[in-house]
């Protein structure tokens, strides 16, 4: 896989872009198995919150202990291997692209 070595935030939140993210997390298996996890702890953590009737924004206070590594050092590894870096304000749009992906495919197994 080429490195690019400058990474343009305008360019790497295109929807082209983060389905390549996507498709080079998906080529990793073990990669896409934690991301896989992480969508799985998410899903486990919303349905604790909505138990406790407690809010999203308590996840951090409510729940410190998580996965490692995080989704955040999962996605900044990843680009940073593509891209050779990852500018923070791209850590976001990543990490929700990768996620969404392993939702859709995590509801097709019933």
């Amino acid at each position: 896989m080429a490195k690019i070595e400058q990474l343009s935030s305008l360019h790497v939140s295109s929807e082209v872009s983060l389905e390549r993210i996507v498709a080079a997390a998906r080529a990793e298996p073990g990669l896409w198995l934690m991301v896989k996890e992480r969508e799985m702890e998410l899903r486990a953590i919303r349905a604790e919150l909505e138990r406790l009737g407690a809010k999203e924004s308590d996840i951090d206070h409510l729940f410190p202990q998580r996965l490692t590594p995080t989704l955040s050092e999962l996605a900044d590894d990843l680009v940073s291997r593509m891209f050779g870096g990852c500018p923070p304000d791209m850590l976001m749009p990543v990490q929700d692209a990768l996620l969404a992906a392993a939702r859709r495919e995590l509801n097709e197994y019933p």
